[in-house]
């Protein structure tokens, strides 16, 4: 299967390559080069440029501005444009370039709780995003809803989320299956489930979150 990733150097894009498509073909997408496996070509691109996008079978969109853990409760004025470009404008652009590049089937990360009608300013932009890449007649979008995702990243954590991530993963052993949702989730565990899921026959809209992940 050929395949194209979106964000292929942050921590799902990576882990998705390294860990789950050694035996696909693949074209990352960076702005910045990056010592990918050797099955893996990549696509430098400006994304703040005119560029197109190569056929493929799947895309996988796993772009996120990095955000403050503060910032997904309250978010601060100066950071929502450079959010909303990213995990808003971005997103559903190269979603639109895939489907007039022919590409028939697209999965792209989400959050738990996405609504285009929540007062979280977060959750809200992840909601208008969800909307807007449905209104395309793509055979299969595949939208991944996950809680806080966990596993090395390029840059160190601070302390705050470093706090944050023990406590959570403690309360998470004993939430109930009702809030199982909820709970941190290794980004190796995603980046597995959205292979596995890209894989399957099952075509039209699906949302998948921690209840769904082997």
């Amino acid at each position: 299967m050929k395949i194209l990733v979106a964000g292929s150097t942050g921590l799902v894009g990576k882990t998705l390559i390294y860990e789950c498509l050694q035996k696909h073909e693949v074209i990352a997408i960076s702005r910045r080069p990056f010592k990918f496996p050797n099955n893996v070509k990549q696509e430098l691109i400006d994304f703040n440029k005119d560029f197109s996008l190569k056929p493929a079978d799947h895309f996988f969109i796993c772009l996120g501005y990095p955000l403050q853990l503060f910032d997904l409760i309250y978010m601060r004025p100066k950071i929502k444009p450079r959010f909303e470009k990213v995990d808003y404008i971005l997103v559903t652009k190269l979603a639109k370039m895939a489907f007039e590049a022919g590409i028939k089937n697209i999965s792209v990360i989400s959050a738990v709780m996405a609504d285009k009608n929540s007062l979280n300013h977060y959750l809200k932009i992840k909601g208008e995003m969800e909307e807007e890449i449905k209104k395309l007649s793509f055979n299969k979008i595949n939208i991944f809803r996950p809680s806080h995702l966990l596993g090395k990243r390029e840059n160190n954590v601070g302390l705050d989320v470093q706090i944050f991530e023990k406590v959570t993963n403690i309360f998470g052993k004993v939430l109930p299956s009702q809030l199982k949702d909820f709970k941190n989730v290794e980004a190796k565990t995603l980046a597995k489930n959205m292979l596995t899921k890209a894989l399957n026959n099952k075509t039209g809209v699906n949302y998948y979150s921690h209840k769904d992940f082997d």
